[in-house]
């Protein structure tokens, strides 16, 4: 059986979709003023993450981290943080495959839902964990 990206986003969409309405017909008032999205405790929300097919293996630690009340970028980034350091990925990380001119570059950008952040890079070379460093660039002051 074969499963295109296609359907992928199509049946996530659903999902969250119907999860969303559930949530809003048994329950209001579940998100704090600030907008956080962190689950509450006795307030019947459970996290959920959705990851591409090399993610997969690397959920569980996520998920763990996400259910003891952890951030949800960070969560995130425990999982695309695996398949960047396998070498036998070559999507992302230390094994991406070059450019034309035999030099891996690579990109990441990251959302922060609760503090409606972000950060992106582009062309970096010589660092595996991009995601890290997109990160790294949501956090400096004044941006």
């Amino acid at each position: 059986m074969s499963f295109s990206r296609r359907d992928f986003l199509t049946t996530t969409a659903l999902g969250s979709l119907a999860l969303g309405l559930q949530a809003k017909g048994s329950e209001t008032g579940l998100l704090s003023e600030s907008g956080a999205d962190a689950p509450q405790a006795g307030s019947g929300k459970r996290p959920i993450i959705v990851c591409a097919n090399n993610g997969f293996a690397y959920l569980d630690r996520a998920y763990e981290h996400l259910s003891k009340g952890g951030d949800t970028l960070d969560s995130a980034i425990l999982v695309v943080t695996g398949p960047e350091d396998d070498p036998n990925d070559d999507s992302v990380g230390l094994g991406g495959l070059p450019n034309e001119e035999g030099v891996v570059e690579l990109d990441a950008c990251c959302m922060h839902g609760p503090t409606r952040r972000a950060g992106s890079v582009g062309g970096v070379r010589n660092i595996k964990n991009v995601s890290k460093v997109s990160k790294a660039v949501m956090e400096l002051p004044g941006t």
